[in-house]
């Protein structure tokens, strides 16, 4: 009987050992941590503002005064979120920081509209580096936007549409790009008022101008040019000017470049060189301008000139040739 208790406790043994054997984790479960969560999941990518830190253009962050209505006081990306409405005798914004890039997301500046209302929507008024503005609309203004220092440098604007301001649409009057702009009946009260106006040192292309200036009843009758090249050194290429009330585009200054323009349908000249020399005007289509299509003076360098208004047919293969028709 003994014997059997034996027996019996040496089987139980080893049923238990051939247990543990097949299945390991018996013999693992009391060394498991704690089933108690750790906490809520934690943020595994950036924010948009980690990747690109911007600023809102508001009252809060980039305060007015009495002539602005937002002022940019720091370097940095600003945006706006909404539509913004002008005030009577304020600027909409005042950039007078350096380093600034103020994307418009796609909403409007609109001003009150009101003659010789001085006010900008957008204004760099000093001598300030590197602002980029892009992406919107400005309409409604004395001058659109106005970068008015010759000491500016590196301003950049594209994308813009500007239209019905008092005096210009765009004036960038230091080194700086405007591109991929369109500038629409600006100028339209104002005697010799502009779409686009650019200093020394900078380029405007691929934008289009129309309707700019306003016909008067005086001598000379007409006023207003699409785009005005002063200074020297500066390009106009690729652009498209269309029914400006005096001049397509004009140049007053030496040095400049005006290359693969298509001006059509101004009062009085197509491209106008008022002074300066050594201007390169190639490679431009003018046709159906009151006066001329080209005034060049002396002194320029001025690509060979087809006028073959009888057959159409081009026969100059001159590659820098300009056309009128």
């Amino acid at each position: 009987m003994k014997t059997n208790h034996i027996i019996q406790r040496n089987l139980a043994a080893l049923a238990l050992l051939a247990l543990s054997t097949f299945n390991s984790q018996l013999s693992t479960a009391f060394a498991q941590g704690s089933l108690t969560p750790p906490g809520p999941p934690a943020p595994t990518m950036k924010s948009a503002d980690q990747i690109e830190p911007r600023t809102i253009v508001n009252a809060v962050n980039t305060p007015g005064d009495s002539g602005n209505l937002f002022i940019i006081t720091n370097s940095g990306s600003y945006y706006l979120t909404t539509n913004l409405v002008g005030v009577s005798g304020k600027n909409g914004i005042e950039i007078a920081a350096n380093n600034v890039t103020l994307d418009l997301n796609g909403f409007v500046l609109q001003g009150v509209s009101v003659s010789y209302d001085t006010a900008d929507g957008i204004i760099i008024p000093n001598a300030q580096t590197n602002i980029t503005v892009r992406n919107g609309s400005i309409s409604g203004w004395g001058t659109g936007v106005g970068s008015f220092s010759s000491s500016s440098l590196n301003t950049v604007l594209e994308r813009l549409n500007v239209s019905d301001n008092f005096w210009d649409g765009i004036v960038v009057n230091g080194p700086g790009a405007v591109s991929s702009c369109t500038a629409n009946n600006d100028g339209v009260y104002m005697y010799g008022g502009g779409g686009i106006v650019i200093g020394s040192g900078s380029t405007v292309s691929g934008c289009a101008v129309e309707n700019t200036g306003y016909s008067t009843s005086d001598n000379y009758g007409a006023y207003g040019v699409g785009i005005t090249v002063l200074g020297s050194g500066s390009e106009a290429i690729g652009n498209l000017c269309i029914g400006n009330t005096d001049i397509g585009i004009e140049v007053g200054g030496s040095n400049n470049r005006l290359e693969n323009n298509h001006v059509t349908a101004s009062g009085h000249e197509g491209i106008f060189v008022m002074s300066g020399a050594n201007n390169i005007i190639i490679k431009n289509s003018v046709s159906g301008n009151g006066a001329n299509n080209y005034s060049i003076p002396a002194g320029q360098v001025f690509g060979p000139l087809i006028t073959n208004t009888v057959s159409g047919i081009i026969t100059n293969s001159n590659p820098w040739a300009n056309f009128s028709f």
